[in-house]
């Protein structure tokens, strides 16, 4: 399951990301586009967790701050449902 973070800075890291993201989902991995503004980044976050719980963690988090910038979690809604996965 994917998930998109922004509100990042620009000397923040993939490795950094993933270590704090690591205390709430099972990450796979972070993917940093720093085309645009790249004082402004954002992370493409694969994690291995259910539907309910990403949902139920991005709500948790989002709107906390990170190093005085506000973090907004994206739940894309174009996620390969796991019942495909599983007869394929």
């Amino acid at each position: 399951m994917q998930i998109i973070l922004s509100g990042l800075r620009g000397d923040d890291n993939e490795k950094e990301v993933e270590a704090e993201l690591k205390r709430y989902f099972n990450v796979v991995s972070v993917h940093f586009v720093r085309e645009g503004d790249p004082d402004s980044p954002w992370a493409l976050v694969e994690v291995n967790d259910s539907y309910p719980k990403v949902w139920e963690v991005t709500n948790r988090l989002r709107g906390a701050y990170h190093r005085g910038k506000r973090l907004r979690f994206y739940v894309p809604v174009h996620q390969p449902h796991p019942f495909f996965k599983r007869c394929a």
